[in-house]
């Protein structure tokens, strides 16, 4: 329920309740000035914190829009570049984005490694995953040659 994840167009588990068990597409909307979760399935629902869980990405597989949601880079936009490994716990290797809907995201420079935990998947509309589908393409083709050495 961080305030900098206002907006954030967020994929959740839902836990409790008619939708227990389902993956929807929620927002974390201010509303009297407190953040709160909704989603809309024909009518808008409101959730508590306590009833869904963010769905994580799958650190070896998901190489789509990604939210930054626990810890000091709260909120930032990322994208996987690759993952390693330390232990048995695999860490993704992120690129920061700048978001602006209906452009190609642009890239910051800013790498994070984070572990899966701290992060949520986004939901991406169809036309911008298109226009961001080799956006990371050279970074992961830099990054397997490195990995492989």
């Amino acid at each position: 329920m961080d305030p900098r994840l206002l907006n954030a167009h967020l994929r959740i588990c839902i836990l409790d309740g008619m939708f227990k068990g389902k993956t929807v597409v929620a927002s974390i909307e201010a509303i009297d000035g407190r953040p709160c979760i909704r989603y809309k399935h024909y009518k808008m629902h409101t959730l508590k914190p306590e009833h869904v869980a963010p769905k994580h990405p799958n650190a070896t597989r998901d190489n789509g829009l990604l939210v930054v949601i626990k810890g000091e880079h709260s909120g930032k936009y990322v994208r996987r570049i690759h993952h390693r490994y330390d232990g048995k716990e695999a860490i993704l290797i992120l690129a920061v984005v700048n978001r602006e809907a209906g452009k190609m995201d642009s890239l910051t420079g800013e790498r994070l490694e984070l572990d899966v935990t701290c992060l949520c998947l986004c939901d991406e509309l169809k036309d911008d995953k298109k226009l961001n589908s080799s956006l990371m393409d050279m970074l992961r083709e830099e990054a397997r040659k490195i990995r492989a050495k």
